[in-house]
């Protein structure tokens, strides 16, 4: 029988193990998640989820041996013509890896401490997994614990309180070199969560010039509306770029939006122009910092920008902590319940299926409330022979005594793995 706790396996690399150079080379498209959803049978792998964001990307699977999830990694990048180091790749197991993704949920783990956008990103690729039949009852449970973790974090303690996150440290950082908003044209590209938020702390600090750009002209319109701005398509981008003083990436787009050539042809630049670029992988080509005039930044180097707001965020880790800590032990009852409880479920429907036989033939024998009477009995009778035994085995799970022995042996006595025939006199 299986130890459901020691199945569940995760890789991951995230901001705290490689910039972002590297971990765009990493990151997971959901057109190639659902991809590769579809090969994982053929890798042994049981249940899969990925979740890959502009911070992350983390694999976890339900598979007997962490070897299966290896090779489909493996499998994955050779594919996508990527070179990975894996030994970046950060290896949890059982509850290391429980205790990760609750950690993740609730932003403990962010590059902005308590950041609230991980919620939404795993919720969106979770529903993406279950989709295509990815996930199953382990990992189904499992995440939306994890989600349920996030939320009690940011309900009982005040890890999230304030406006920090990855928008408003961009906008921080641009209003520090950029004092006076009012006056400057601002080129938003993305008109997702990102994207909203960065124009909503934009307009906090005076901004009115906008041009959205977006590929769903339905969202980047509504931005667009919502800003005063102008909304452009994408293939009139290189027609603005002249007029703006501030670029702001923030697409899931694999390829730049933001091209080397594109600010080359605009010429010697007279006024100086600062790029941010908000996305994994990246939407500016960096050698675009090479140019006269030009100042580009990444998603890397926001981390510093707020550290000293995040001082009251810091001192509600320790309260946090002890919430993931009881959320996360609740789950690993359910886990490692999970060990036992088949077998559990065979030995009831073994006696229940007794108790009908036998009850069965002396239907004809007896009036029909001596026969309730009797099948009232032998019900209560089950339930207490049955009560030390179940009481045990779930005792020896939830403490993490589980013996594949044991449960082999009770198999193996009431001849559980055999098919159900019972005698008849």
């Amino acid at each position: 029988m299986s130890n459901y706790t020691q199945r569940l396996n995760s890789y991951s690399i995230s901001h705290k193990d490689a910039p972002v150079d590297i971990r765009e080379i990493f990151y997971i498209s959901q057109n190639q998640a659902e991809l590769i959803y579809a090969k994982k049978s053929k890798f042994k792998i049981d249940e899969l989820f990925i979740l890959s964001t502009c911070n992350r990307t983390e694999f976890y699977a339900v598979c007997e041996d962490r070897d299966f999830l290896i090779k489909l990694i493996s499998k994955i990048y050779l594919k996508l013509n990527r070179y990975i180091d894996f030994n970046l790749l950060h290896h949890r197991r059982g509850e290391d890896c429980i205790v990760h993704l609750m950690e993740v949920s609730s932003g403990m783990d962010s590059m902005i401490l308590g950041e609230t956008q991980i919620t939404s990103q795993i919720k969106k690729l979770f529903a993406h997994a279950k989709k295509y039949h990815a996930t199953g009852p382990i990992l189904n449970r499992f995440i939306q614990t994890a989600l349920e973790a996030g939320k009690r974090v940011r309900t009982d303690t005040d890890l999230s309180s304030g406006s920090v996150s990855i928008s408003y440290a961009a906008v921080e950082k641009i209003n520090s070199m950029i004092p006076n908003l009012i006056d400057t044209k601002i080129l938003l590209i993305g008109a997702g969560t990102t994207g909203k938020l960065t124009a909503f702390h934009f307009l906090k600090r005076g901004a009115k010039n906008f041009f959205i750009a977006n590929r769903r002209p339905e969202r980047g319109k509504k931005l667009a509306d919502e800003t005063n701005g102008i909304y452009i398509p994408f293939r009139d981008i290189p027609k603005v770029l002249d007029e703006v003083e501030i670029i702001v990436t923030c697409t899931g787009s694999d390829l730049p939006v933001i091209t080397y050539e594109q600010i080359i042809e605009l010429g010697e630049l007279k006024n100086r122009v600062l790029l941010m670029d908000l996305s994994v992988p990246r939407n500016i080509q960096p050698n675009i910092e090479s140019i006269k005039n030009v100042t580009l930044f990444t998603i890397d180097e926001l981390e510093n920008a707020i550290s000293e707001n995040l001082n009251s965020r810091i001192k509600e880790l320790p309260k946090a902590s002890i919430i993931i800590d009881e959320i996360a032990n609740e789950f690993l009852k359910w886990i490692k319940n999970l060990s036992v409880t088949p077998t559990i479920a065979d030995l009831k429907h073994l006696f229940e299926d007794i108790q009908d036989s036998e009850l069965s033939k002396i239907k004809s024998k007896y009036d029909d409330k001596t026969i309730s009477a009797i099948d009232l009995f032998s019900k209560s009778l089950i339930r207490k022979i049955l009560k030390d035994p179940i009481k045990a085995l779930k005792s020896q799970a939830s403490k993490g005594n589980y013996s594949p022995i044991i449960i082999d042996t009770v198999r193996s006595i009431y001849q559980l793995d055999s098919p159900k025939t019972l005698k008849q006199d």
